[in-house]
């Protein structure tokens, strides 16, 4: 069973607050036995626990008898600016492909209740969202409120339409979320399991407009701290990174790794799994993305791999090849010929 006792932004909520008003709801039906002061619904910076926005998307349900498009409308009302640190981070990464990775890694400071990760799969990227354990009643809104928020935000934040190359809606919710899907043009079937968006992921190397990769590192490192002040459920797989972030080289064992978890590295794997991850992907998205955020600083490989702990340039470089296929000086010129031509 999920706990709902977490924390995050007032922010959704009061959208959500708003919507409802516009249809005719009376604020106060919406507020019913959720435990939130109207008054706090203008207060910047103030928080709240899932389970009283989960309630106040219920009243909603419940007052319009799970009117379709309430979510939808909810969802392209919320700019990521709404996200606060987040959005520092996402928007000032050096790459439009780093600004995923970053989103995904803090994926619960958006507005979604479920669980997500993805896969960098060839030129595509995989993106999975699962919210079986989001309670059945309000699933259909909160599925809505999600897909409008990330395929709107997509366009704000990298300036053109989300290269969906195709998807799969889970759960029965592929009819009630068709009017975004199709004003974005994706092509989608039903599925049984969770959702999937399949991104084309040929441009997504492209330098980010706003890019700042030493900021980004800062801002990330506030998102992090926001997640573990919330109490917010960043998955296994997030308590393995920590983990690895911590030894840098990337040289800890798996037997290390489980064992600073107080378990066994059978266990360790079978999480991982249930998370749809493994030890050895996670190493390389980890590992890898760190040493992409420090080369495009225009930091050398020299300087990289002591940063990050190893021996020298040629221990640092042989690992860096296992982690993205190419040598990082070549993986550097590209990142400063791309910002050459994006200024040119």
């Amino acid at each position: 069973m999920t706990s709902w006792e977490w924390r995050r932004s007032v922010t959704n909520a009061a959208i959500l607050a708003d919507v409802a008003m516009d249809h005719g709801l009376a604020l106060a039906d919406c507020l019913q036995d959720t435990g939130i002061d109207k008054q706090l619904l203008d207060t910047p910076g103030a928080e709240i626990t899932a389970g009283q926005e989960i309630q106040l998307i219920r009243n909603m349900v419940n007052l319009t008898d799970d009117e379709w498009g309430l979510g939808i409308e909810a969802g392209a009302r919320t700019r990521i600016t709404t996200h606060g640190v987040f959005a520092l981070a996402v928007l000032s990464s050096p790459t439009m492909r780093s600004a995923v990775d970053c989103a995904m890694r803090y994926f619960s400071l958006m507005t979604s209740f479920a669980r997500a990760w993805h896969e960098h799969v060839g030129n595509e990227v995989h993106m999975y969202v699962d919210d079986s354990e989001i309670p059945k009643d309000v699933r259909g809104l909160c599925g809505e409120r999600d897909m409008a928020a990330l395929l709107m935000n997509w366009v704000l934040v990298f300036g053109v339409p989300p290269p969906v190359l195709r998807g799969e809606v889970g759960g029965g919710l592929r009819e009630r979320a068709l009017p975004i899907l199709e004003e974005f043009g994706i092509p989608c079937t039903e599925a049984v399991g969770p959702h999937l968006a399949v991104f084309d992921a040929t441009d997504l190397d492209k330098p980010m407009p706003q890019a700042s990769p030493l900021n980004a590192l800062l801002f990330e490192e506030q998102c992090a701290d926001l997640l573990q002040r919330r109490g917010l459920q960043h998955g296994f797989a997030g308590s393995v990174r920590e983990v690895l972030l911590h030894s840098l080289n990337g040289k800890i064992s798996q037997e290390d790794v489980a064992a600073s978890l107080h378990m066994s590295l059978r266990t360790m794997r079978r999480r991982l799994a249930e998370e749809g991850t493994s030890y050895r992907r996670l190493c390389t998205e980890t590992f890898g993305n760190l040493a992409e955020e420090l080369l495009a600083t225009g930091l050398t490989v020299e300087d990289v791999a002591f940063r990050m702990g190893y021996s020298g340039a040629p221990s640092f470089s042989n690992a860096f090849k296992h982690w993205r296929g190419i040598s990082p000086g070549r993986y550097a010129r590209g990142v400063t010929d791309r910002v050459r031509s994006a200024g040119t």
